[in-house]
């Protein structure tokens, strides 16, 4: 527990600092950091949270909001959490990949590409992992093709 909590302690001094001295919105709510920003900005965070700390992105969320969609980058640390919470207008579904800066999120920008539409641009492969050629596109957008 004392190691949690010094872990914490670092995370909320020094890593805080940054995400503020940067504008960005930053909050910590049930123990977990959260951190709204645009997508221009996804790339310098991610490898500052790599560089301090935080070497697996455990996830990417997508969620269809609207006119928006909403990508959540999950990033842990051996005993934190860091969400990044990015929105994507919906004529514009596309974000860099963050394959570079952590590999293991190929399949996570896959399962996004599938289901939700996003496209991720320098991605070493964006072919489906789940669906069929002849399943409808895009199945967790409000507006797909199957809920019409």
């Amino acid at each position: 527990m004392y190691l949690m909590k010094a872990f914490h302690n670092y995370f909320m001094v020094d890593v805080s600092h940054y995400l503020k001295s940067a504008g960005l919105d930053f909050r910590e709510e049930k123990g977990e950091a959260w951190i709204n920003l645009e997508a221009r900005n996804l790339h310098d965070v991610l490898a500052y949270l790599k560089q301090n700390g935080f070497p697996r992105l455990s996830a990417i969320s997508g969620l269809d909001v609207g006119k928006n969609l909403e990508l959540i980058y999950h990033v842990f640390s051996d005993s934190y959490y860091v969400n990044i919470r990015v929105p994507l207008p919906k004529k514009k579904l596309e974000i860099r990949t963050v394959t570079g800066i952590y590999p293991g999120a190929n399949l996570f920008e896959r399962e996004v590409h599938e289901m939700l539409g996003v496209d991720f641009p320098g991605h070493p492969n964006l072919e489906n992992l789940f669906l069929s050629e002849n399943s409808p596109k895009n199945p967790l957008r409000k507006d797909s093709e199957q809920k019409k």
